[in-house]
Protein backbone atom coordinates (compact mmCIF):
# COMPACT_ATOMS: atom_id res chain seq x y z
CA UNK A 1 0.00 0.00 0.00
CA UNK A 2 1.12 3.06 -0.96
CA UNK A 3 1.41 5.71 1.68
CA UNK A 4 -0.87 8.23 0.11
CA UNK A 5 -3.90 5.59 0.67
CA UNK A 6 -3.60 6.53 4.17
CA UNK A 7 -4.07 10.19 4.15
CA UNK A 8 -7.59 11.00 4.51
CA UNK A 9 -9.11 14.82 4.35
CA UNK A 10 -11.87 16.47 6.31
CA UNK A 11 -15.60 14.52 5.31
CA UNK A 12 -13.56 11.27 5.18
CA UNK A 13 -14.60 8.54 7.13
CA UNK A 14 -11.54 7.15 9.48
CA UNK A 15 -11.45 4.22 12.12
CA UNK A 16 -9.28 4.12 15.43
CA UNK A 17 -9.62 3.30 19.03
CA UNK A 18 -8.28 4.46 22.33
CA UNK A 19 -9.35 5.14 25.68
CA UNK A 20 -12.18 7.29 26.50
CA UNK A 21 -12.03 10.32 28.20
CA UNK A 22 -15.01 12.53 29.61
CA UNK A 23 -14.13 15.67 30.70
CA UNK A 24 -16.20 19.21 31.64
CA UNK A 25 -15.20 20.57 28.19
CA UNK A 26 -16.73 17.46 26.36
CA UNK A 27 -15.76 13.69 25.45
CA UNK A 28 -12.58 12.59 23.72
CA UNK A 29 -10.45 9.77 23.04
CA UNK A 30 -6.70 9.12 23.90
CA UNK A 31 -5.17 7.58 21.09
CA UNK A 32 -1.65 7.26 22.89
CA UNK A 33 -0.16 3.96 22.45
CA UNK A 34 2.80 4.55 24.99
CA UNK A 35 1.85 4.35 28.46
CA UNK A 36 4.07 5.19 31.40
CA UNK A 37 2.29 3.18 33.86
CA UNK A 38 2.03 6.35 36.32
CA UNK A 39 -1.34 6.81 38.16
CA UNK A 40 -3.95 9.28 36.40
CA UNK A 41 -6.67 10.90 36.96
CA UNK A 42 -9.81 9.55 35.20
CA UNK A 43 -10.25 12.46 32.91
CA UNK A 44 -6.32 12.67 32.54
CA UNK A 45 -5.53 12.75 28.41
CA UNK A 46 -2.75 12.77 26.79
CA UNK A 47 -1.98 15.16 23.35
CA UNK A 48 -2.64 12.32 21.52
CA UNK A 49 -6.34 13.11 22.24
CA UNK A 50 -9.18 13.49 19.27
CA UNK A 51 -12.59 15.01 20.44
CA UNK A 52 -15.56 12.88 19.96
CA UNK A 53 -18.89 13.81 18.72
CA UNK A 54 -22.07 11.60 19.19
CA UNK A 55 -20.15 9.01 21.37
CA UNK A 56 -22.22 7.10 23.62
CA UNK A 57 -21.31 6.96 27.41
CA UNK A 58 -22.80 4.40 28.29
CA UNK A 59 -21.74 1.85 25.92
CA UNK A 60 -17.96 2.04 27.05
CA UNK A 61 -16.96 -0.70 28.65
CA UNK A 62 -16.17 -1.02 32.60
CA UNK A 63 -15.06 -4.65 32.54
CA UNK A 64 -12.48 -6.67 30.98
CA UNK A 65 -13.84 -9.28 28.14
CA UNK A 66 -12.71 -11.22 25.55
CA UNK A 67 -11.24 -8.49 23.35
CA UNK A 68 -11.86 -5.55 25.15
CA UNK A 69 -10.26 -3.01 27.69
CA UNK A 70 -12.22 -1.15 30.62
CA UNK A 71 -12.66 2.50 29.03
CA UNK A 72 -11.75 1.87 25.60
CA UNK A 73 -13.47 1.73 22.23
CA UNK A 74 -13.33 1.65 19.20
CA UNK A 75 -14.93 3.78 16.67
CA UNK A 76 -15.68 5.07 12.50
CA UNK A 77 -16.90 7.89 11.66
CA UNK A 78 -16.29 11.02 9.68
CA UNK A 79 -13.42 13.20 10.11
CA UNK A 80 -14.34 16.83 11.56
CA UNK A 81 -10.79 18.17 11.25
CA UNK A 82 -9.18 17.47 15.24
CA UNK A 83 -12.42 15.55 15.67
CA UNK A 84 -14.40 12.45 14.85
CA UNK A 85 -18.55 12.38 14.54
CA UNK A 86 -19.19 8.98 15.54
CA UNK A 87 -21.20 6.86 13.71
CA UNK A 88 -19.89 3.25 15.15
CA UNK A 89 -18.74 2.83 17.96
CA UNK A 90 -17.84 -0.45 19.33
CA UNK A 91 -16.16 -2.05 22.91
CA UNK A 92 -13.85 -4.60 20.70
CA UNK A 93 -10.16 -3.02 20.37
CA UNK A 94 -7.57 -4.72 18.19
CA UNK A 95 -5.38 -7.16 19.60
CA UNK A 96 -1.80 -6.80 19.63
CA UNK A 97 -0.13 -7.39 15.72
CA UNK A 98 1.60 -11.06 16.01
CA UNK A 99 5.30 -11.48 16.56
CA UNK A 100 7.44 -12.45 13.66
CA UNK A 101 7.82 -15.54 13.31
CA UNK A 102 11.38 -16.60 13.93
CA UNK A 103 11.35 -20.48 14.14
CA UNK A 104 12.67 -21.64 10.42
CA UNK A 105 15.93 -19.49 9.41
CA UNK A 106 15.41 -18.48 5.88
CA UNK A 107 18.64 -20.24 4.93
CA UNK A 108 18.47 -24.06 4.37
CA UNK A 109 19.76 -26.41 7.52
CA UNK A 110 23.50 -28.15 7.29
CA UNK A 111 23.49 -31.68 6.25
CA UNK A 112 23.26 -32.19 9.88
CA UNK A 113 21.64 -29.66 11.16
CA UNK A 114 21.49 -26.86 13.14
CA UNK A 115 23.86 -26.82 16.33
CA UNK A 116 21.94 -27.97 19.56
CA UNK A 117 22.90 -26.85 22.86
CA UNK A 118 24.74 -23.92 21.97
CA UNK A 119 23.70 -20.08 22.92
CA UNK A 120 24.89 -17.62 20.13
CA UNK A 121 25.91 -14.97 22.63
CA UNK A 122 27.94 -16.93 24.99
CA UNK A 123 30.66 -17.27 21.50
CA UNK A 124 31.50 -13.46 21.90
CA UNK A 125 31.90 -13.37 18.75
CA UNK A 126 33.33 -10.03 17.64
CA UNK A 127 31.40 -8.41 14.68
CA UNK A 128 31.99 -4.58 14.97
CA UNK A 129 34.36 -4.55 11.97
CA UNK A 130 31.77 -5.80 9.80
CA UNK A 131 28.74 -3.56 11.07
CA UNK A 132 31.41 -0.45 11.02
CA UNK A 133 32.11 -1.00 7.25
CA UNK A 134 28.61 -1.52 6.49
CA UNK A 135 28.73 -5.50 5.69
CA UNK A 136 26.39 -6.30 8.53
CA UNK A 137 23.15 -4.61 8.40
CA UNK A 138 20.99 -6.59 10.64
CA UNK A 139 21.63 -9.25 13.06
CA UNK A 140 18.44 -11.95 14.68
CA UNK A 141 18.36 -14.70 15.97
CA UNK A 142 15.78 -17.39 15.15
CA UNK A 143 15.44 -20.61 17.30
CA UNK A 144 14.07 -23.83 15.44
CA UNK A 145 13.55 -25.00 18.56
CA UNK A 146 14.23 -24.63 22.03
CA UNK A 147 17.73 -25.67 22.42
CA UNK A 148 18.69 -24.52 18.48
CA UNK A 149 19.99 -20.90 17.91
CA UNK A 150 20.75 -19.84 14.45
CA UNK A 151 22.34 -16.02 13.96
CA UNK A 152 20.41 -14.67 10.62
CA UNK A 153 22.64 -11.92 8.92
CA UNK A 154 21.41 -9.37 6.36
CA UNK A 155 24.38 -8.63 4.82
CA UNK A 156 25.53 -5.94 1.75
CA UNK A 157 28.75 -8.67 1.61
CA UNK A 158 27.57 -12.47 2.32
CA UNK A 159 31.11 -13.75 1.08
CA UNK A 160 32.94 -11.80 3.78
CA UNK A 161 30.75 -12.28 6.37
CA UNK A 162 29.86 -15.62 5.96
CA UNK A 163 34.24 -16.20 5.76
CA UNK A 164 34.75 -14.00 9.25
CA UNK A 165 31.94 -15.96 11.23
CA UNK A 166 31.19 -19.35 9.69
CA UNK A 167 33.90 -21.45 11.43
CA UNK A 168 32.68 -19.49 15.20
CA UNK A 169 29.49 -19.94 14.26
CA UNK A 170 29.22 -23.52 12.48
CA UNK A 171 25.86 -24.81 12.20
CA UNK A 172 24.70 -21.60 13.64
CA UNK A 173 24.88 -18.71 10.89
CA UNK A 174 22.32 -17.51 8.21
CA UNK A 175 23.22 -14.87 5.59
CA UNK A 176 21.13 -13.29 3.50
CA UNK A 177 21.79 -10.38 1.22
CA UNK A 178 20.21 -7.46 2.87
CA UNK A 179 17.45 -5.96 0.36
CA UNK A 180 18.71 -2.41 1.92
CA UNK A 181 21.88 -0.84 3.21
CA UNK A 182 22.60 0.46 6.38
CA UNK A 183 22.97 3.92 5.11
CA UNK A 184 19.18 3.78 3.87
CA UNK A 185 17.67 2.96 7.50
CA UNK A 186 20.15 5.29 8.88
CA UNK A 187 18.87 7.99 6.57
CA UNK A 188 15.35 7.03 7.32
CA UNK A 189 15.72 7.50 10.99
CA UNK A 190 17.16 10.98 10.56
CA UNK A 191 13.99 11.76 8.44
CA UNK A 192 11.85 10.74 11.24
CA UNK A 193 14.02 12.03 13.95
CA UNK A 194 14.00 15.32 12.55
CA UNK A 195 10.31 15.45 11.96
CA UNK A 196 8.90 13.52 15.10
CA UNK A 197 7.21 16.04 16.80
CA UNK A 198 5.56 17.93 13.31
CA UNK A 199 4.15 14.38 12.36
CA UNK A 200 3.15 13.13 16.12
CA UNK A 201 5.53 9.84 16.03
CA UNK A 202 3.88 7.71 18.73
CA UNK A 203 7.33 5.14 17.91
CA UNK A 204 9.90 4.46 15.49
CA UNK A 205 13.17 2.51 14.78
CA UNK A 206 15.24 1.11 12.43
CA UNK A 207 15.69 -1.97 14.73
CA UNK A 208 13.49 -4.52 12.88
CA UNK A 209 13.79 -7.67 10.84
CA UNK A 210 10.99 -10.22 9.12
CA UNK A 211 10.47 -13.49 8.98
CA UNK A 212 13.00 -13.62 6.18
CA UNK A 213 15.74 -11.72 8.42
CA UNK A 214 15.29 -8.87 6.19
CA UNK A 215 15.42 -5.40 8.08
CA UNK A 216 13.17 -2.36 8.08
CA UNK A 217 12.00 0.84 9.64
CA UNK A 218 8.88 1.24 11.10
CA UNK A 219 6.80 4.58 12.39
CA UNK A 220 3.06 4.67 14.26
CA UNK A 221 2.06 8.21 13.51
CA UNK A 222 -1.17 9.58 15.10
CA UNK A 223 -2.12 9.65 11.28
CA UNK A 224 -0.11 10.45 7.95
CA UNK A 225 -0.20 13.45 6.51
CA UNK A 226 0.77 14.43 3.06
CA UNK A 227 3.93 15.66 3.86
CA UNK A 228 4.61 12.79 5.31
CA UNK A 229 3.28 10.56 2.73
CA UNK A 230 4.92 12.33 -0.18
CA UNK A 231 8.43 11.68 1.27
CA UNK A 232 7.60 7.82 2.35
CA UNK A 233 6.60 7.51 -1.12
CA UNK A 234 9.53 8.07 -2.61
CA UNK A 235 11.15 5.13 -0.49
CA UNK A 236 12.54 1.99 -1.72
CA UNK A 237 8.98 -0.40 -1.32
CA UNK A 238 9.63 -2.41 2.17
CA UNK A 239 11.92 0.21 3.64
CA UNK A 240 9.68 1.34 6.13
CA UNK A 241 6.41 0.43 7.12
CA UNK A 242 3.75 3.21 7.99
CA UNK A 243 1.55 1.66 11.49
CA UNK A 244 -1.04 4.57 11.58
CA UNK A 245 -3.10 5.27 14.59
CA UNK A 246 -6.16 6.79 12.77
CA UNK A 247 -6.80 5.22 9.04
CA UNK A 248 -9.48 5.67 6.18
CA UNK A 249 -12.13 3.25 7.19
Amino acid sequence: MAARDLVFEVGDLVRTWGRYVARPDGEWLDLARVDDLLIKPPDWMSDRSIRLIGADADAVPTAWAANGVPGRISVVGRWRDESIEVDEQSPETPRRRPTVDRTNPPCPPPPDGWRRDAEIWRLHVNVDDLKSSGAIVHMVIFRPSKNQEVLVVAATDVDAVTRQLSRRLAGQLCVVHSRFTRAQLDEVRDVLSAHWQEWHLETFGTGHADEQGQPFAEAEPCRVTNEMAEWADTLPDGLLRLSPILIPA
